[in-house]
């Protein structure tokens, strides 16, 4: 399920939003949830749907989404000049919690920014978000960073891939098919063979940006990771597709990364 919610900006306009604000507006969507069922909000912030040793949330978001010259940039800081903002909010939930997740967004005040600034936002409207009708082979437009990593056993670091590279193809649809093994095995899908199938990727067009993130920026435990927006095209079983589209491409889509949209071809 997916939906959008219409956003006022309670303090526009000229007020300064954080760039880096993934952070806090993951936390107020686990704080949401966790209001309406602490059940499901601890499970999903305390371990995931745990397949092997991997846990996947299974949620994602997109960026803020503001009309046409809604902001200036000012250093590290939005300057907001409209009073309206959306947001799509997306899970590949179990079917028991699709008929609530509407009303815990429903005219809920929230505040995103930091010690610096922030900025206080109303949800005027929630509306669900039919799913597209999916082909295999569909074209995606990024709504968030998208992020490809790998980590060696003895790396102190990860290296984030960019779409370009020769291991990038491999690592997006592994993480695709090991998300579609963990839904499988927790009843969110049935079940299918992952290999069954044409599977690829590929980018559709040359409109590709580099997005450095900071998590809990301007703290000591601030962490600094590397996404890319692109168009991209895929080839799929239906079922992974619906994977990707409600629960996120690529890594850390609980931070609100891999959130696309369907484009017709």
């Amino acid at each position: 399920m997916r939906f959008k919610l219409s956003l006022n900006v309670a303090d526009a306009p000229n007020c300064l939003l954080p760039v880096n604000y993934q952070y806090p507006l993951s936390a107020w969507i686990y704080k949401t949830i966790h209001e309406g069922d602490h059940a499901f909000a601890r499970f999903l912030h305390e371990t995931g749907f745990r397949t092997g040793g991997a846990a996947y949330k299974f949620f994602t978001f997109s960026r803020l989404q503001f009309p046409h010259r809604g902001f200036v940039m000012q250093g590290d800081r939005m300057k907001l000049l409209t009073d309206k903002a959306e947001l799509e909010v997306s899970f590949l939930a179990p079917e028991a919690m699709q008929h609530f997740v509407s009303g815990l967004f429903s005219e809920q005040h929230f505040r995103i920014g930091d010690k610096q600034s922030a900025v206080n936002f109303r949800v005027e409207k929630v509306e669900a978000m039919p799913l597209p009708d999916f082909k295999p082979t569909m074209i995606y437009r990024t709504l968030s960073p998208v992020l490809v990593s790998y980590k060696a056993d003895e790396a102190r670091n990860a290296h984030y891939y960019e779409p370009q590279d020769t291991a990038y193809n491999s690592l997006f649809l592994n993480n695709l098919k090991q998300k579609a093994v963990s839904a499988i095995s927790h009843g969110l899908i049935q079940s299918f063979e992952p290999g069954n199938g044409e599977l690829s990727f590929k980018l559709s067009d040359d409109k590709l940006r580099s997005n450095l993130l900071k998590i809990k920026a301007n703290t000591p435990a601030e962490t600094r990771i590397r996404g890319f927006l692109y168009n991209f095209e895929l080839t799929a079983p239906l079922l992974l597709h619906e994977i990707g589209y409600l629960g996120g491409f690529g890594e850390k889509n609980s931070l609100g990364l891999g959130c696309v949209a369907a484009i017709n071809k």
